[in-house]
């Protein structure tokens, strides 16, 4: 590719600027595999490497990682935080144990670990959990009384490792394609290729992932809707945790990006950052394309 079509090149470095100023966000620098690997592979690892090593004044490297010049900071920021994604997914794993005999339940992970193993020494553990269809309310009753029950759920005082339960979907709403920013929701394809699997029923998983291209494989419909008696305790289950919802939920409810409420989807982020760190990654595209091209 080198040798004879520059305007690849050209391509080929924007995307690897584009990736490493968008983990850039989350403080995490990316080995030269890393890169090759969030650019979905379409290009040779060779091509890559030369790349990094040919955009010095841009890119800076140090150990087998690289990140935008001036940023090596990040080096040790990632090191710390590899350590302390370690003791949170111990203690997701111990939480999730009693999560996964609820037969509901059909995949628990580990969420909002940009880069892996980059979770941060004060934050709290996001799980997001796909459901069997029709006990999404009946689940999230489960997981969230039974976290209130360990004095597990996070509070405004104090959200160290603790368990957050704000994302829920059932395997009838695998593609999550409608709840993207649009036109560009970059954090969020990211955040779904970083997910942490922990557990995984009847690769309903693996059906996640191909919902959402990112596994080849043919689609299907995995779990057959609930019988009277579990219809009735889901009615239940939504009519008392809608009574009981706080007040800045109720008034975000499908009214924003964070906080999405029905039947197959449970997204309650009133706090979604997302729009923040687009504006912050088109921003320092900006400032690094200003100054090269």
């Amino acid at each position: 590719m080198f040798n004879h079509d520059f305007n690849q090149i050209n391509i080929l470095r924007k995307a690897i600027i584009e990736v490493i100023a968008f983990f850039d966000l989350f403080e995490y620098p990316l080995t030269s595999y890393e890169i090759w690997d969030y650019l979905g592979r379409e290009y040779s690892l060779v091509d890559i490497l030369k790349v990094l090593v040919n955009n010095s004044v841009i890119i800076g490297s140090q150990n087998g990682f690289y990140f935008l010049l001036g940023r090596e900071v990040i080096i040790n920021t990632r090191q710390q935080r590899y350590n302390y994604t370690n003791y949170k997914i111990k203690k997701a794993k111990r939480f999730a144990f009693f999560l996964n005999f609820l037969p509901f339940i059909q995949v628990i992970t580990i969420a909002n670990s940009i880069g892996a193993h980059n979770l941060r020494k004060g934050s709290d553990i996001d799980f997001f959990i796909i459901t069997s269809p029709g006990c999404l309310w009946l689940s999230r009753f489960y997981c969230a009384g039974l976290a209130k029950l360990l004095n597990l759920r996070p509070t405004a005082h104090n959200k160290k490792d603790k368990i957050c339960l704000s994302f829920y979907i059932s395997t009838e709403h695998l593609n999550l394609d409608d709840l993207k920013l649009q036109p560009s929701d970059p954090y969020f394809n990211y955040w779904i290729s970083n997910l942490i699997l922990l557990y995984n029923k009847k690769e309903n998983y693996q059906q996640f992932l191909i919902a959402n291209r990112l596994l080849i494989g043919v689609s299907k419909t995995i779990g057959q809707l609930p019988n009277f008696f579990i219809r009735v305790l889901e009615k239940l289950a939504k009519e008392l945790q809608l009574r009981i919802m706080s007040a800045d939920l109720r008034q975000e409810m499908n009214n924003s990006s964070g906080v999405v409420i029905n039947d197959q989807v449970l997204k309650l982020y009133v706090g979604d950052r997302r729009q923040e760190f687009f504006d912050k990654f088109n921003s320092k595209l900006h400032e690094i394309f200003s100054k090269i091209n």
